[in-house]
């Protein structure tokens, strides 16, 4: 069993080689002086080719075969990554990555499909702007030899580039196939969480969340463990459980604060002056957001939060001057335009033109599967139907509220890949 799988993985190597190459079997077999047939089962795995063929064939390839480097340390190297990702290590991380990249020829040795797929894990954790289909191309030829854990993570990181891009039916996918490989793990799970808790698929989020903190004990992953409490501050702010929301938050808080993290004081912050918002709280709300860090102010949603706090302290030639800054600045987000809009409506007198601009925000975000965005424009809309005496739009309204994932993408979804709550 251990020779064929040999043969099949040096097999895919070095179709993988040829192919990225562009070069024909044809080419290959007349420098090797062997028939194409022979070529055709050097690649296969049918026949297993020594060192000197298999060096001649990458030097035709314009290559040269590393036959010294260990695979396994480079398997190794896949697992210690991922769990640095999970453990929120990024500088150690990187410097893992590093480490890969500065292997002599690893790219042409038997560990060609853990690189790529190192370069892929590297590319997505990191948010970097690389096409990735070369990546996932060659991982594809030789993802049949990967271990089980392996193949887990890959597909773990192929969901997580469909959440950046938010593919969410295709994330899902994945996720499962993950999950199916054994891959029971922390990130898995948190994935899942995550893109339920974005749904608004609040049973099955709370599920993967709790899932999810007491793996993150168990494996002593602290910074993961205060994400994940983020999320459930998130979901008690979703279902409308304010003070829990804000005590977890504010734990959270100095939290951050203590351990110097300012990506996850940003998160808070910005979840405090939403919860600021809803409860018509402008003095708290603006609090937090004058201790958002400068880097961060560009945020869409927070210039648009930086609005309505205006708006709702009364404060209306402040609010109309960030309007004009918002609309002088933001082009390429509709919801954002539209919502914007909408408030400029609302202090121009014009609630018809108003609510319009706020039902388109509400579709747009209904769309993209953004719960937290579709649920705030239905509070705005909510008090201007209440307003203006649209008894039918209240009632419609209302519905929606109560059950809003019955009328949401993620219902779609879930029924589309078969998932049950409990």
């Amino acid at each position: 069993m251990q020779e064929k799988f040999s043969r099949i993985l040096i097999g895919n190597v070095l179709k993988s080689i040829r192919t990225e190459k562009k070069i024909p079997i044809k080419k290959v077999a007349q420098n090797m002086d062997v028939s194409e047939a022979t070529i055709s089962q050097f690649e296969t795995g049918k026949n297993k080719p020594t060192n000197e063929k298999i060096a001649l064939f990458t030097e035709i390839c314009g290559q040269s075969f590393n036959f010294d480097l260990d695979r396994n340390l480079i398997m190794d190297r896949v697992y210690d990554i991922y769990d640095l990702y999970t453990d929120l290590k990024k500088e150690e991380l990187n410097e893992t990555i590093k480490i890969v990249k500065d292997t002599h020829n690893i790219a042409c040795s038997y560990a060609r499909f853990e690189y790529y797929l190192i370069l892929y894990m590297d590319a997505i954790i990191n948010q970097k702007e690389v096409d990735t289909a070369l990546y996932k191309g060659i991982i594809e030829l030789g993802k049949n030899n990967f271990s089980v854990r392996e193949l887990s993570i890959y597909y773990d990181i192929m969901a997580l580039e469909k959440i950046y891009s938010n593919e969410i039916k295709e994330a899902l996918g994945y996720l499962d196939k993950a999950l199916s490989n054994k891959g029971n793990h922390l990130m898995i799970n948190y994935h899942y969480c995550s893109i339920y808790l974005d749904l608004g698929y609040f049973n099955l989020a709370q599920q993967y969340i709790h899932k999810s903190l007491k793996m993150a004990v168990q494996q002593l992953s602290f910074d993961r463990l205060y994400y994940l409490l983020l999320n459930q501050g998130v979901l008690y702010m979703y279902t409308s459980r304010y003070d829990e929301a804000n005590n977890l938050f504010l734990k959270l808080l100095n939290e951050s604060i203590k351990r110097q993290n300012e990506i996850m004081k940003y998160c808070i912050l910005s979840n405090l002056v939403f919860t600021s918002l809803i409860q018509k709280d402008i003095k708290s709300g603006f609090d937090y957001l004058n201790r958002i860090d400068e880097r961060f102010t560009d945020d869409l949603d927070l210039r648009m939060y930086k609005c309505l706090l205006y708006y709702f302290g009364y404060e209306y030639t402040k609010s109309k001057e960030c309007i004009a800054s918002f609309f002088r600045d933001v082009k390429n987000s509709k919801y954002h335009e539209n919502f914007i809009r909408a408030l400029k409506y609302m202090m121009d007198n014009k609630p018809m033109k108003a609510i319009a601009n706020f039902e388109t925000c509400y579709q747009i975000a209904l769309k993209n599967g953004q719960y937290d965005r579709a649920i705030f424009v239905l509070k705005q809309l909510n008090e201007l139907y209440l307003d203006y005496g649209l008894q039918n739009k209240l009632k419609k309204v209302k519905e929606l509220q109560e059950n809003f994932y019955k009328m949401s993408y993620a219902n779609q979804i879930i029924e589309d890949i078969e998932l049950k709550l409990n």
